[in-house]
C-alpha cells in the first residue's frame, strides 16, 4: 500500500513539474554512470573517491576489513621506556634476532605475567642474544610455555647454549614444554634438546607432544588460557601422526587468539602440511601472521593466506644469505612469497639482513614486537619500522608486485 501511495506522489510530481523531474533523472543517471566509471578506474572525482574508496582501502582480500592499513609502525632503540609500554599492553608477540648471519626462529609471546617462547635459533650462540633480550620481558624467571616446532638447529640450538652462553633450559624455569610428535634427524642438536628438555622434566616440568594436546591426553590441553580473554589453541595437522620426508612438515602450529585478534604461528610447515592445516581447522582472519620458514619459496601458500588473510607478517631471518641457495630470487624471504602475500598486505616485517661488513649481518627492523591495547594494535621495531617492500635490499634484489604498485 505504501509503495502504491509513493509511486502515485511521484507521477503526480512528474506531470506538476517536467522539467525538475527531468534534470533530476538526468542527474541521478549521470551519478550512477560516474559511480560505475570510478570503480573501474576510468575517472577519478574526489566525492566519490572518499565516497566510494574509504572502505575498498581498508579491505583484504577476503573482503574483510584490513586493519593493517592504519598501523604505523615506530622504530628506534628498546629503552627502558619502551620495555615498559610493551610490557603494559595485554598482549605482545616479539620476533627477535638472533645475533648471527643464519637464518632461524625466536618468538616471545607475553600476556600479562605470562610468557610463551616459541623455538629458540638460529645456532647454540645464539643464547646470548636470545636470553637477555627475554629476561627484559620475563621478570621472573619463569616461562610459563615453551614450544619447539619441530628438531632443527635454527628452531632449537638456543634451547641447549654453550659453555659461555647459557641456553633456554638453563637460564628459566620452564613450566611446561610442548614439542613435535615426530622427527626424523639424528642429530647432535636433537639429542642434545631432548637430554635437556628431560632434565627439565625430572626437574618438575611438564612435558606434552603437539599430539598429546590435540587429543587432550596424558595432562595435555588443546588450549591453554594465558590471560583474561586471551587463550593458546593447538591446531591439528596431519604429520603429527604420519611420517614424511620433509623434516619441516612436522612443525607444531599454534592460534593465539585475544578477542577478534588472531595470530598464527607455523613453524616451518611447508606445502603439504599447511593444505593439511587448512582442512582439518577452522582457522579464521589473522592480524598477525609469522611468514612460514622464513618466506621460503615452499611456505605460505594461497591456500593458507587465503584461509587467514593476513594483516601483518613478520619474518624471522637473515635477508638475502646464501646460507641455503644461490638463487637470489629464493633467498629469503623469496620473490615467490612476496608474490603471493602481496595481494594480502604490504605490511611486511624482517628481522635482520646480510651485509657487507664483517660480521656479516646487521638489522634490517631488527627485533619486532607487535602488541595490542584494548585491542589495538601497534609495532615496535628496534632498529627502524621501514616496510620490507621499502628496504634498499628489496628494491635492489626482489620485483615489485602489481599489488604494491609494481
Amino acid at each position: 500500500m505504501a509503495s502504491k501511495k509513493r509511486r502515485k506522489a511521484a507521477r503526480r510530481m512528474a506531470k506538476k513539474h517536467p522539467v525538475l523531474t527531468t534534470v533530476v533523472i538526468v542527474l541521478v543517471l549521470l551519478l550512477i554512470g560516474c559511480c560505475v566509471l570510478h570503480t573501474q578506474g576510468v575517472i577519478h572525482i574526489p566525492f566519490l573517491d572518499s565516497l566510494l574508496t574509504q572502505d575498498e582501502e581498508n579491505t583484504g582480500a577476503n573482503g574483510t576489513k584490513d586493519s593493517s592499513q592504519t598501523v604505523e609502525g615506530q622504530g628506534g632503540a628498546f629503552t627502558e621506556e619502551v620495555i615498559s609500554e610493551i610490557s603494559g599492553s595485554s598482549v605482545s608477540i616479539h620476533f627477535l634476532e638472533l645475533g648471527n648471519e643464519y637464518t632461524g626462529d625466536c618468538t616471545l609471546v607475553k600476556v600479562g605475567n605470562t610468557e610463551v617462547l616459541i623455538d629458540a635459533g638460529s645456532r647454540k650462540g645464539s643464547a646470548a642474544a636470545i636470553v637477555p633480550y627475554v629476561q627484559n620481558f620475563c621478570t621472573d624467571g619463569v616461562l610459563e610455555y615453551v614450544i619447539a616446532t619441530h628438531a632443527h638447529q635454527d628452531h632449537i640450538a638456543g634451547f641447549v647454549g654453550t659453555t659461555k652462553a647459557a641456553g633456554i633450559f638453563e637460564s628459566f624455569v620452564c613450566e611446561t614444554i610442548i614439542d613435535y610428535p615426530l622427527y626424523n634427524t639424528n642429530s647432535q642438536i636433537r639429542k642434545d634438546y631432548e637430554t635437556l628438555r628431560d632434565a627439565e622434566v625430572e626437574a618438575g616440568a611438564k612435558h606434552y607432544t603437539a599430539l598429546e594436546c590435540w587429543n587432550n591426553a596424558n595432562g595435555a590441553s588443546r588450549s591453554y588460557t594465558l590471560g583474561t580473554g586471551v587463550t593458546m589453541q593447538i591446531l591439528y595437522q596431519e604429520f603429527y601422526e604420519t611420517q614424511t620426508s620433509d623434516e619441516n612438515d612436522y612443525s607444531v602450529c599454534m592460534l593465539l587468539t585475544e578477542g577478534e585478534n588472531n595470530y598464527l604461528f607455523t613453524g616451518d610447515l611447508e606445502k603439504d602440511g599447511e593444505a593439511s592445516l587448512v582442512k582439518e581447522n577452522d582457522l579464521p582472519k589473522c592480524v598477525l601472521y609469522k611468514g612460514g620458514h622464513h618466506g621460503s619459496p615452499t611456505s605460505s601458500t594461497t591456500e593458507l593466506l587465503h584461509a587467514i588473510d593476513p594483516d601483518i607478517v613478520c619474518v624471522c631471518c637473515c635477508c638475502g644469505s646464501d646460507e641455503y641457495t644461490d638463487n637470489v630470487a629464493n633467498m629469503f624471504p623469496s620473490q615467490a612469497f612476496v608474490d603471493r602475500i602481496a595481494p594480502y598486505t604490504d605490511r611486511v616485517y624482517v628481522t635482520t639482513v646480510v651485509s657487507e661488513a664483517d660480521e656479516g649481518y646487521t638489522s634490517m627492523n631488527g627485533n619486532i614486537v607487535v602488541y595490542s591495547k584494548n585491542g589495538e594494535i601497534s609495532i615496535r621495531c628496534s632498529n627502524n619500522a621501514t616496510l620490507f617492500k621499502d628496504t634498499d635490499w628489496f628494491k635492489a634484489n626482489r620485483t615489485l608486485p602489481a599489488a604494491w604498485g609494481g
